[in-house]
């Protein structure tokens, strides 16, 4: 581990190439401070600071096109992959398909600058049909904005960065380390917190009937996938359809005094 910061100094740009695809890749691993920091030690070498944001934009247009087109030969079923490590896996499905159709320009030129929608954006494209030229156009213009900004960021600051940097060399290793398990350990306990607060009991299908029959009063919300909902030919009586992306903008129009079932599959 002590030798982690000596070895990115000694292997910049290829540092920078291997954080930026693992990063657009999927693999929860920050790039942007990797390039600033590659920026910094770029300072004292200005011709490294092309190649580095030359090779983090190659990193990044790789994963991209390689998710752009497992979207397109696999549809969904990619997204719903990516979308499971999110904290609500159906909701993130389908707010990150409204956001591409409503701004899939914007969403594809900026998506590098937050984190997580710039691994799903690319497949998102793939299974919209967004042309491959078009796609590729954008994706590598946002790539080397982002790309650029990072580096020099770090270029701009170089010297107070770079000697920063040196000093706490010996941890950087350690420091990367905790910082992922941290961030990991973070989200399994934050996804039980919500699990153990908002969890709801179960009713049964024969319950639920007697209460709509007239035995108590009952709203029933309808919480299936677009996709689930599209292919079915069958809905509760009486449910309130409402998609999981949007249940938020709803939640304060439920009725308080009555009882709420909601139903997703």
């Amino acid at each position: 581990m002590g030798s982690f910061g000596e070895f990115f100094a000694q292997h910049v740009v290829a540092a920078a190439f291997l954080f930026s695809f693992a990063e657009n890749i999927g693999l929860p691993l920050p790039v942007f401070p990797v390039l600033v920091l590659a920026g910094a030690w770029a300072s004292t070498r200005h011709s490294l600071l092309g190649m580095i944001v030359a090779v983090a934009v190659l990193g990044a247009l790789l994963a991209d096109v390689a998710w752009y087109f497992a979207g397109r030969w696999r549809g969904k079923s990619v997204l719903s992959g990516l979308c499971r490590m999110s904290f609500n896996p159906d909701a993130c499905l389908e707010r990150a398909v409204d956001g591409f159709h409503r701004r899939k320009v914007a969403a594809v030129l900026f998506a590098k600058f937050l984190p997580g929608v710039n691994t799903i954006l690319p497949p998102l494209a793939g299974v919209a049909r967004m042309p491959f030229p078009v796609f590729f156009g954008l994706d590598l213009a946002g790539s080397v904005l982002w790309a650029g900004s990072a580096a020099g960021l770090g270029f701009a600051f170089g010297e107070e960065i770079a000697d920063s940097a040196k000093g706490v060399q010996g941890a950087m290793g350690w420091i990367f380390a905790g910082g992922l398990a941290a961030t990991v350990a973070w989200r399994v306990a934050y996804r039980f917190y919500l699990v153990r607060k908002f969890s709801a009991p179960r009713i049964s299908p024969e319950d639920l009937h007697r209460k709509m029959s007239g035995e108590g009063d009952v709203t029933v919300l309808d919480l299936r996938r677009d996709d689930d909902f599209a292919d079915s030919d069958r809905m509760i009586a009486g449910a309130l359809r409402v998609r999981p992306a949007s249940f938020h903008r709803y939640a304060h129009k439920l009725p308080r005094d009555r009882e709420l079932v909601f139903y997703c599959t």
